[in-house]
């Protein structure tokens, strides 16, 4: 017993002797001493009772209502008056000055006291007055029925002292509260039995109770000790003990062992399953600090058992006479009495230990993952207890939440929080790389989009400060907190609370990242630069750089030098209207040479790069510019077979096809055939200018503008970064989609390679017709001159022998060979072109409809039997591969 403990009793036994006295019990009577004992245990045990307690959930009584109960009661046992001075005493009770706190548990609990039908005939002072009468006749009366009992029995046990027999006999009575109803059948049956365990020499009670009391404290006793072997406190072999007894203290021993398994979780990380090298963190500390205070109560009801167990009913004695309690009496407490006392502790170890289980090995989110799974139970005082330990365990944890999400600091050396940081990670990667979400340490209680939510706003607040070089946040910190504060605090009973501190910092910190990308750093600008400089956006540009870098790409890419090509970049840049752009972007735009091998050209390992810096690499990462550089390269091949066939075209004169047409038409088979080369190559070249004009424009237009497009409406309307960054690399995923340069479409982008190289040799194959053309024109020149100038001297114009005919003036040999090299060119570029048209229905990952209408819109594949067909047959091959 504590030293308030003891206090208390010996205040209420002062309290009890002075009701007595002014009750007029005389202090000198025999009858004193033993009223004075039953007043003082009754009161101790209203004391330690929850007379006072509410009985449901309902709000605190009115301390008025209660008040007017008790007065209404005292008027109507004794009159008018005395109801009127209760009602004057209610009311200083319910005064301010009166210092108590639980006033109206006060009240309850006299009315409470009032009920009991021992007191019903009288106040508590005539009822305490009358008790030592009563307690003296009853005992009297049982100890001549025991004795008369004793005798008939005839038994062999020496018979005890009279007060003790006596004393024995009432303390195993049928009795109510106080311990003051008459003796009745139940109380002669435990005698008996009482009787029958000392002939058979077992064990005395108190003694088991004070041991069962120790084992409640996780301490050895004499007779009942804990046996490691069965992880249980067991009875010494040795002790006789009845079996009814022996499963009762194995019940309450249960206690015990909850208890010990309890405590020995409030250890170092060792006894938790924690990592020694990361310690047990704040998060665990304040669980343990919990399960302490849950003790708390545990404690102090122990602490009250062991009192009640050393102060006996009755200290009575068979002379008449006073005598020492703890000789002759039985304890109060007995082994069924403290299976009732600890029924509720019971039930609160029980929890506190399945909580402990829970957590074993966790730390951190983990922890409050594990006791939340617990909050929502049927009973409702365990889930009540539940989520008080919830609680208390989850503010150190909320607390870091409030840091990180206003501030950016996170200071978790335990790792228990669900944001991972690596200090390893540069400025550069922090976005992407420095700071890692932990499932496994987000609470319960806190939804998968909220803990991201979280993540991201301490990223983005890091993200300003460390690489935006912006402090713009900080003055908005106060107001944000002022609204957690407005709603409640952050608790885990309060919910509402964290969502209201995650909108509010939402709304701050990324309006503040957008303006600072997109105002400060011009992050729109700087995408509308990549496209026009990288996505061939800026035609202008990129048609003068391919008329001024063409002959140096021709040469072997070992020949080549980046110097001499930046500064034909730079005049190319002068020449167009890209001049009139801000040097902060045109600076930006550099010559880059791939890694080649010896045998390539310049048109190979050719490619242009924007560099940016940082913040902006977070949007424009490595992997995202390598896209662009993709994409680049192969509109820049696209620009280059447009431009190769752009100077055939040059080459290939209407005018003096013509000439040759006309002037050649008689001129045998020679002639003719001289003249179907040269319209075929004319309608060779126009179908080549037609796809590439049309998948140009597929490229163009409905894979880049309407891509773009896109990425301008998701930047008006997006707000925080990682949506920003999401937008971009769905933009440039579906250009690569779209454009034929994803990992699915490699064949048919290999089939694509194919047609631009005919296309690309198509033009030499041209200039040895037009070569052939062209010499057969200067012949004709020559002799038609060579006519001209005989005539004009009166001389024949031919003589025999001379060539007169186109015939004669073609080569034969060469022009059969080229005519040959033309026909496998167009066999060769029909069968590439057959092949990409097939494969566009199966590219299943895109839409190509449009693309095919566009190449056959008029069904002139389809007359040739090239391509898929009509829709239909499209259609079947796309079920055919989506099968």
């Amino acid at each position: 017993m504590t030293r308030a403990e003891t206090g208390t009793v010996t205040l209420a036994r002062a309290l009890c002797e002075r009701a007595l006295e002014r009750a007029g019990v005389d202090r000198a009577s025999d009858d004193f001493k033993v009223a004075v004992d039953g007043a003082t245990r009754y009161a101790t045990r209203v004391l330690a009772s929850e007379l006072g307690r509410r009985t449901n959930d309902a709000e605190d009584d009115d301390e008025g209502a209660l008040g007017r109960e008790i007065a209404r009661r005292v008027a109507r046992a004794r009159g008018a008056a005395s109801g009127t001075r209760a009602a004057e005493a209610c009311e200083r009770l319910r005064g301010d000055g009166s210092g108590l706190r639980r006033r109206s548990g006060i009240l309850r609990c006299l009315m409470a006291i009032s009920d009991d039908v021992k007191m019903a005939s009288g106040t508590l002072e005539r009822g305490i007055a009358r008790a030592g009468g009563m307690v003296r006749l009853e005992l009297d009366a049982k100890a001549r029925a025991l004795a008369r009992e004793e005798r008939a029995r005839g038994t062999s046990a020496a018979p005890r002292a009279s007060g003790e027999t006596t004393s024995r006999a009432l303390a195993g009575g049928d009795k109510g509260a106080m311990g003051l109803h008459a003796v009745g059948r139940r109380a002669d049956a435990y005698r008996a039995l009482e009787i029958e365990n000392v002939t058979r020499g077992e064990c005395d009670e108190r003694d088991l109770v004070r041991d069962v009391l120790y084992a409640c404290q996780g301490i050895d006793g004499e007779f009942v000790k804990f046996s490691p072997a069965e992880q249980a406190f067991v009875i010494a072999p040795n002790v006789n003990v009845s079996a009814g007894r022996r499963n009762l203290i194995k019940s309450l021993t249960e206690v015990g062992w909850l208890f010990k398994k309890v405590t020995s979780s409030l250890g170092d990380a060792r006894t938790t399953g924690v990592d020694v090298e990361t310690g047990e963190g704040s998060t665990r500390q304040a669980f343990q600090a919990a399960i302490q205070r849950e003790l708390a109560e545990y404690y102090k009801l122990v602490a009250v058992l062991e009192s009640q167990a050393q102060v006996p009913i009755i200290g009575f004695m068979p002379d008449g006479k006073d005598a020492p309690a703890a000789k002759g009496a039985d304890a109060y407490l007995t082994l069924r009495r403290l299976f009732l006392w600890l029924a509720d502790p019971l039930k609160t170890l029980r929890t506190l230990a399945i909580l402990v289980d829970a957590t074993y090995g966790h730390r951190g989110g983990a922890i409050l993952a594990a006791i939340h799974k617990y909050s929502r139970h049927g009973d409702p005082s365990t889930t009540t207890l539940v989520r008080r330990i919830l609680s208390a365990s989850a503010t150190p944890f909320l607390g870091m939440t409030q840091r990180w999400t206003v501030s950016g600091e996170l200071d978790d050396p335990s790792r228990e929080y669900f944001v991972r940081v690596d200090h390893a990670v540069p400025d550069k990667d922090l976005w992407r790389r420095k700071y890692e979400f932990d499932e496994n340490m987000l609470p319960s209680f806190i939804t998968q989009e909220q803990g991201r939510t979280i993540m991201r706003l301490g990223k983005s607040i890091n993200f300003l400060r460390r690489c935006c070089d912006d402090s713009s946040w900080a003055p908005e910190r106060a107001e944000i907190l002022n609204e957690v504060e407005k709603a409640g605090g952050l608790d885990f009973e309060n919910p509402d609370a964290l969502a209201v501190l995650i909108l509010e910092t939402s709304k701050c910190i990324d309006g503040i990242v957008r303006r600072v990308l997109f105002e400060r750093y011009k992050l729109g600008e700087h995408c509308q630069a990549l496209k026009r400089y990288l996505l061939l956006g800026q035609g202008d540009l990129h048609e003068s750089l391919m008329d001024l870098i063409g002959p140096s790409l021709d040469e072997p890419a070992n020949s080549l030098s980046v110097f001499k090509l930046s500064g034909v970049l730079e005049q190319a840049v002068r020449s167009s209207s890209v001049q009139s752009d801000s040097s902060e972007f045109i600076d930006r735009l550099r010559v880059r040479l791939m890694p080649h091998l010896n045998e390539e050209i310049g048109w190979d390992v050719f490619t242009l790069e924007y560099v940016v810096n940082q913040p902006l690499t977070t949007i424009f990462t490595e992997h995202a510019m390598s896209k662009y550089l993709r994409v680049f390269n192969f509109l820049w091949r696209l620009k280059r077979v447009e431009h190769t066939l752009c100077g055939t075209w040059q080459m290939m004169k209407p005018t003096v096809s013509h000439m040759l047409t006309s002037e050649a038409a008689g001129g045998g088979p020679s002639g003719a055939t001289l003249v179907a080369m040269l319209r075929d190559c004319h309608s060779l070249r126009g179908e080549m200018h037609s796809f590439m004009s049309n998948f140009q424009y597929y490229v163009m237009v409905e894979v880049l503008e309407v891509s773009w497009a896109d990425l301008e409406e998701k930047f008006a309307k997006h707000s925080d970064l990682d949506e920003i960054i999401a937008a971009h690399e769905i933009f440039l995923d579906s250009v690569v989609q779209k454009a034929l340069l994803g990992s699915k479409s490699q064949l048919v982008l290999q089939t694509l390679y194919a047609l631009f190289e005919i296309m690309m040799s198509f033009r030499e194959v041209a200039e040895g017709v037009f070569d052939i053309a062209a010499k057969v024109f200067e012949k004709k020149a020559a002799t038609r001159e060579r006519i001209a100038e005989r005539e004009k001297n009166q001389q024949w114009g031919t003589y025999v022998g001379e060539e007169s005919t186109s015939t004669d003036f073609i080569d034969k040999d060469e022009l059969y060979a080229t005519q040959g090299t033309l026909s496998r060119l167009r066999d060769d570029y029909s069968r590439a072109l057959d092949g990409f048209l097939n494969l566009l229905p199966l590219q299943t990952h895109v839409d190509t409809q449009f693309l095919l209408f566009r190449l056959d819109f008029s069904d002139y594949y389809v007359a040739r039997g090239i391509g898929p067909g009509d829709v239909s047959r499209r259609g079947e091959s796309r079920q055919l591969i989506g099968a």
